[in-house]
């Protein structure tokens, strides 16, 4: 395969779309393809690296634009990139604004524009997608696009039905995870307690009211009165984080629990990890919990959205109802006092992610895209 000429656009910020876009771009670089990602700011596991491109995107304000137009921003910088770079393929993740401003960017380039992939991540189609005032922006950037991925089934006939999309199905493109990054190792979390607990329980996201962090914290107490002497580790930020503290405060947990904020490096931290929660209200595919499955740590999930797609129940971890918090903790306390089931379920939780989620084939998988499509073309 001829070396390809490739446009990436991805959230700046820490979350699953800009993780797996950092990676599939680093992973292509590997491969000797040109690599131009064009965002606000280098994503976190961008930071520092030289093996592809960035061209960030600012916003001009002015007395009708006050604080920019990023949307407009973006387009008019791809389109630049684009035709000076000669890119063949515009692949951007998440629909607003990314697809929006490669649709404008596309239109400026005429017939010299590359082809465009649009990958949904999630809340671009569950939740943005449905509100009445961008879901035909939402369902007209997908339209338009020359192909459409999700990462999971969940989320692929999420947006062909919930937007009503015609043509050619979204394709389902699984998430990935680094293996030999995220593989089991020595434990480091305890050494953040004054008095490093037996037991430690990990969990990692945004801080939106759907991932259900406070159900973390309510879990995690339920755990500590049933005598198991472990510790919490929080990891993330968001808009959610002042009203988990205050829950943490109020339950008396505050020595058992630390809040690390945004982390660059979570590997080290899952490695520490004896299970890992996400009770999220819905999840497009649970990068986090896969991430925790490779490092060999058991997960506790709720069973909704792409998560079923991830873990085996009562294999690799646990599923349980949204909401259902005694569930969860009777799931976590069993991991925590049953040596036997830890070792076989963290074995299990290990072996998928290696065996079903390494990052190769998911490579492989973008890449047949684009080719299809330039042939096409």
């Amino acid at each position: 395969m001829s070396p390809l000429r490739i446009g990436l656009t991805c959230h700046s910020s820490v979350g699953g779309s800009g993780v797996i876009a950092s990676e599939l771009g680093l992973a292509l670089a590997e491969r000797g393809h040109q690599v131009h990602f064009i965002c606000a700011h280098a994503p976190p596991r961008l930071l520092d690296s030289r093996a592809v491109t960035l061209h960030e995107v600012t916003s001009p304000t002015h007395a009708l634009l006050p604080h920019g137009d990023f949307t407009l921003a973006l387009a008019s910088r791809l389109a630049e990139v684009s035709r000076r770079h000669a890119l063949q393929v515009l692949h951007v993740h998440y629909a607003l604004p990314m697809a929006t401003s490669a649709l404008l960017a596309r239109e400026l380039l005429g017939p010299q524009a590359p082809r465009l992939v649009t990958t949904v991540h999630g809340t671009d189609v569950l939740q943005v997608g449905l509100e009445p005032t961008f879901k035909p922006l939402v369902r007209l950037s997908l339209q338009r696009s020359d192909a459409v991925t999700a990462p999971s089934r969940f989320l692929a006939e999420a947006a062909q039905q919930g937007l009503s999309l015609e043509g050619p199905p979204v394709e389902v493109i699984g998430n990935f995870v680094d293996t030999e990054r995220f593989a089991p190792g020595p434990r480091a979390p305890t050494a953040l307690f004054a008095q490093p607990p037996l037991k430690v329980i990990t969990h990692s996201s945004n801080f939106r009211a759907l991932k259900r962090v406070d159900d973390v914290v309510r879990l995690f107490s339920r755990v500590r009165q049933r005598g198991l002497d472990c510790g919490l580790v929080l990891i993330g930020d968001g808009p959610e984080r002042p009203a988990v503290e205050r829950l943490i405060a109020e339950l008396g947990l505050t020595r058992w629990v630390r809040l690390l904020g945004e982390q660059r490096e979570v590997a080290p931290l899952l490695r520490g990890s004896d299970v890992f929660v996400l009770p999220s209200e819905v999840e497009s595919f649970g990068l986090a919990a896969l991430e925790a499955m490779s490092c060999g740590v058991p997960v506790v999930a709720t069973a909704t959205g792409g998560l079923p797609e991830v873990l085996v129940d009562g294999v690799t971890g646990f599923l349980h109802p949204v909401g259902d918090v005694e569930a969860m903790a009777d799931s976590t306390c069993r991991l925590l006092q049953d040596a036997s089931l830890h070792h076989r379920v963290a074995a299990a939780a290990r072996a998928r992610a290696v065996s079903t989620w390494q990052r190769g084939p998911r490579v492989d998988a973008y890449l047949a895209l684009y080719e299809r499509l330039l042939g096409a073309s």
